[in-house]
């Protein structure tokens, strides 16, 4: 039964439900994909969040590139060192690993550069450890007893330069 004209019907529509659900959350996937690809494209291709840190002198960034290597070390990026492997990102130089960070003087737009040397320098067994041969002593798996030397130099204005030497035992 239908009213005339086209005016109100008596027929029953069918009931939809959940297409404003679907609906929402595929718009919500969508935008979500935009931003993020904005985010990728702003902080990878154009450098925008590259971070540089920020230090009141010379010899203030030579001591964090110390701190930066022993985090390194710490964190077992440096296990392989044994087999003469630097790990991805850092530059073999003979029987050690460099890598350059930039970083800013407080007050200034300038980057400058600490240039990081990390050498594996030998290998005792950590207090505590049984030694099985005098001559025979093998490495801990882990990196621990390794020693490390850290040399940490950092340019600054003017062609000031600042140098940190460090060793380190795991």
């Amino acid at each position: 039964m239908e009213a005339c004209g086209r005016g109100h019907t008596f027929k029953k529509y069918k009931k939809v439900r959940g297409v404003a659900l679907i609906s929402v959350l595929i718009t919500g996937i969508m935008i979500a994909l935009v931003i993020g690809g904005l985010y990728y494209i702003l902080t990878r291709t154009m450098l925008t969040g590259e971070r540089v840190r920020v230090y009141t002198s010379t010899r203030e960034a030579a001591v964090g590139g110390v701190n930066y290597a022993v985090l390194q070390i710490k964190s077992g990026l440096f296990d392989t060192m044994d087999q003469l492997g630097c790990p991805t990102g850092w530059t073999t130089d003979g029987n050690c690993c460099t890598s350059n960070l930039a970083y800013r003087l407080s007050g200034t737009t300038q980057n400058f550069t600490n240039r990081i040397t990390i050498c594996l320098r030998g290998y005792a067994p950590p207090p505590g450890e049984v030694v099985t041969a005098v001559a025979g002593t093998r490495p801990i798996a882990g990196g621990r007893g390794y020693i490390y030397l850290i040399i940490s130099e950092a340019d600054g204005p003017q062609g000031s330069r600042s140098r940190v030497e460090a060793v380190w035992v795991r």
